[in-house]
């Protein structure tokens, strides 16, 4: 589909090529991240033997980390000059720094800085790289947030093999340089690969009051389509892949029906599998045909695919079959909405209504996993389950009342 040929003064015209390389780069730069954060955990039990800590203490120090993490990505309400070339460079950079430390760490609360390093320099990926490829690429606006969220879990699924190779091999220390030099190779690729400028330039019918900028977002958030894509957002965190289903579905296969383990890593290296092709292949229809629409038959199926884990029983095959229909169908939610959000976002105000919208869709919807682990222990696996399907269907109808068919296409460059 070709991109508009709508630029800002200083922007290149998108091109096939410059689609690639966005995509490739932002891309990488998340899976980067990811990976970290998912060989940190892989990490965590060597560390804690190796500081003869526990824990609940590690646990506590961490926390801090992932909430400080989630809420400064409300940064990009606030950080409108600089360019995403710069800021998600610099986030790299910091990155790097944060997991020297924790290679380096004499003790528990050093080791854990280092991951609150990581996690505040991280905060521009989400709201800032999925603003920049919404933005400069509108027509293939499905497409390209799903790529972006795709290349996040790719870095989740190839990080026990890195992390845990370094570590039989050399030990925990040294499977953070890993990911130090795998965080490195995304700040060159960002720097170098990033095709737009340090600073974003300010389009010449964009005020220059910040007072003014700041109540046309207030006003922008007011709008009915935008908090109630919010609001579906904190509600259908319950059922979405990312925390809950990588939690719930192992737990589910071990301690509900007490499946093999060799069938439990089969089942689940399906369900990833989902998560890597579902949200692509729901982009490009999303593209193809229409954004709300697609949004609305992910919520459907997938809350049919929740509820159907629960009731075919404990034969792997089946198990197989629907976790990959979870897989596809939990983990597109977020990206398709994101989607649906973006369409409803002015271009000039996307990398501050994204900001907003992953603050509060990360830092909210956290507590669904509190919430659906008190589930299981009260009401069990099933009643959890079914819960977590009723969060879809109760988005799906918040999505239906307060968003319009069509949202906002408009063309910018460079975000």
């Amino acid at each position: 589909m070709p991109e508009s040929s709508s630029t800002n003064a200083g922007e290149p015209k998108p091109t096939r090529h410059s689609f690639l390389g966005d995509l490739a780069s932002v891309g990488w730069s998340h899976a980067g991240q990811h990976a970290y954060v998912a060989g940190i955990g892989i990490v965590i039990p060597y560390a804690l033997t190796a500081f003869h800590t526990s824990y609940a203490v590690i646990g506590a120090l961490l926390s801090v980390a992932a909430i400080a993490g989630s809420a400064l990505q409300g940064l990009a309400v606030v950080v409108k000059r600089a360019g995403a070339r710069l800021l998600l460079t610099l986030q790299n950079i910091g990155s790097v720094v944060g997991a020297a430390v924790s290679a380096l760490a004499p003790n528990v609360v050093i080791f854990a800085s280092g991951r609150l390093i990581q996690a505040a320099a991280g905060w521009p990926q989400h709201p800032v790289g999925s603003s920049f490829l919404s933005s400069r690429h509108p027509k293939r606006r499905g497409t390209v947030l799903s790529w972006h969220v795709t290349a996040g879990n790719i870095g989740t699924l190839i990080a026990p093999s890195i992390t845990g190779l370094a570590i039989a091999i050399g030990g925990w220390r040294s499977a953070l340089w890993v990911l130090a030099a795998l965080l490195a190779t995304t700040a060159v690729v960002t720097a170098v690969g990033i095709r737009s400028p340090w600073r974003r330039p300010i389009p010449q019918a964009q005020t220059t009051s910040s007072a003014r900028s700041s109540v046309s977002l207030w006003t922008l958030l007011r709008a009915r389509p935008v908090w109630t894509l919010l609001l579906a957002g904190t509600i259908a965190a319950g059922g979405q892949g990312i925390g809950i289903i990588g939690l719930y579905a192992p737990a589910y296969l071990h301690d509900g029906i007490h499946t093999s383990t060799a069938a439990i890593t089969v089942i689940l290296t399906v369900i990833y599998v989902g998560a890597v092709i579902g949200p692509v292949a729901m982009g490009q229809l999303a593209d193809r045909t229409a954004h709300r629409r697609t949004l609305l038959i992910n919520y459907v199926l997938g809350a049919a695919a929740l509820v159907g884990f629960v009731v075919v029983g404990a034969e792997p095959l089946l198990l197989a079959l629907v976790g990959l229909a979870i897989g596809i169908f939990s983990y597109s939610e977020l990206p398709l909405r994101q989607t649906v959000f973006a369409d409803h976002m002015p271009r000039d105000l996307e990398r501050q209504g994204f900001g907003v919208f992953f603050t509060v869709s990360q830092t909210i919807g956290a507590a669904w996993v509190a919430l659906i682990g008190l589930a299981v222990t009260d009401l069990g696996f099933r009643w959890a389950f079914a819960i977590m399907a009723a969060t879809f269907c109760i988005a799906a109808l918040l999505v239906v009342a307060g968003t319009t068919r069509a949202g906002r296409v408009s063309a910018s460059t460079g975000s």
